[in-house]
């Protein structure tokens, strides 16, 4: 016999927590619907499941973002119509379509039957489920709000991943085009430019000073081009290992929020990502400093995880959150100040649920500008580079026919 710990609802919907002891969970199920409650979890209690809990290593299985936010979604209706969790989990793996999906579902209904809380069984697949998805369903299972919880977590994902999409999208654009110009460059110098010159040495006209810079830098790519592709090939190898080491990574986050353009949009990416993570963590009832910590370790940039890590230690002395923020260079004043406010009011959760939004509006925005300033930049400058290369080679042709014209 093992104690378990429940949450459900009454027939008024009303949340009710309980423990009693019974032989499995699906025992515990069928004494809670005798009592007339529609149970949401079921757990064993700390010692129950200590015992219970399988040892486990690996990432565990992982599934799109997309396959996530589908799955909590069918959790959250379900459940909130009465349905229990491992049934709910039951029927969502058999509309799956996905191997990955599937086996992941199946995992976590095999871990709830053998009395393991959902939390914990969420926790051994890393890979699928973010930090802040796993400590709202922690709370759910105290606070009895499982679909509540659920409909948080999944709005915190769709925003999340609407927001990383258009980041991509801005970032994508300039690349793709950029690469276009590099290549049409490269193409035009290793295989165009080389019949020209053979044309140019017959005449042995007089070539302008553009047209014998172009032939110089030709005739290096063409008589070098395996030590050129080596240095290339070295050089993102040796950069990759550098940026992925501490100095270089920070770095590289230095660079992120200071270039020009992208430096704004970065700055609000993460303030913005940061935010919303805390609000709807502390609104949902974790620990304030239980958000900072996961804040920060799912912080992309070093300088707001340095960011995080003093607001932490700051709160942890006593102080109030809106204080550290002020000190920082990386959040603007107003919105410190609308957190201060917040704080004064006893709605700090909420507040920075909006303040959040806020600032993803505002880079939704200023993305939609970069984009309309990007798309003339790249013409120009793909119409320079490709312009002057085409210039260059018909310089010569112009002063040849004046050559001939004289003669």
């Amino acid at each position: 016999m093992a104690t378990f710990a429940y949450t459900s609802r009454d027939s008024a919907g009303r949340p009710a927590n309980g423990s009693l002891t019974a032989a499995s969970v699906g025992e515990a199920l069928q004494m809670i619907r005798a009592e007339g409650k529609y149970p949401i979890s079921v757990r064993p209690t700390a010692e129950s499941e200590a015992e219970a809990a399988p040892v486990t290593g690996g990432a565990g299985v992982k599934i799109s973002r997309a396959d996530l936010i589908q799955i909590a979604t069918q959790l959250s209706i379900m459940i909130d119509t009465g349905v229990t969790l491992i049934e709910a989990l039951d029927c969502i793996g058999k509309q799956l379509e996905r191997p990955a999906a599937r086996k992941l579902v199946a995992d976590l209904t095999e871990q709830l039957q053998a009395g393991i809380s959902f939390s914990n069984a969420l926790n051994r697949h890393p890979r699928s489920f973010p930090r802040v998805f796993i400590a709202l369903m922690k709370a759910s299972e105290h606070s009895g709000m499982m679909s509540r919880m659920l409909g948080r977590a999944v709005a915190y994902l769709r925003d999340e991943q609407e927001t990383t999409r258009k980041v991509k999208g801005a970032l994508t654009y300039p690349m793709i085009m950029l690469t276009f110009a590099m290549t049409t460059t490269i193409f035009l110098l290793a295989f165009v430019l080389p019949r020209f010159t053979a044309i140019y040495a017959n005449k042995k006209a007089a070539l302008p000073v553009p047209t014998k810079v172009l032939m110089a830098i030709s005739d290096g790519l063409v008589s070098h081009y395996l030590a050129i592709l080596t240095t290339v090939v070295l050089g993102a190898i040796l950069g990759t290992f550098y940026f992925r080491s501490p100095s270089g990574a920070r770095v590289w986050h230095y660079v992120q929020l200071h270039a020009p353009l992208l430096g704004k949009m970065f700055r609000k990416l993460h303030l913005s990502r940061g935010l919303r993570m805390v609000g709807t963590m502390a609104g949902s009832g974790v620990q304030l400093t239980d958000c900072i910590a996961t804040a920060h370790d799912l912080c992309a940039n070093t300088y707001f995880k340095q960011l995080w890590t003093s607001v932490s230690l700051q709160i942890q002395a006593g102080k109030q959150l809106s204080e550290p923020l002020f000190e920082s260079d990386l959040v603007p004043r107003s919105v410190s100040q609308m957190i201060h406010s917040g704080e004064k009011g006893g709605k700090l959760a909420h507040v920075m649920e909006q303040v959040a939004g806020f600032a993803e509006l505002e880079l939704k925005e200023q993305i939609a500008n970069m984009t309309r300033y990007i798309e003339p930049l790249m013409i120009i400058i793909m119409g320079f580079i490709i312009g002057g290369v085409a210039m260059a080679l018909l310089l010569p042709i112009f002063t040849i026919s004046r050559v001939m014209t004289a003669h």
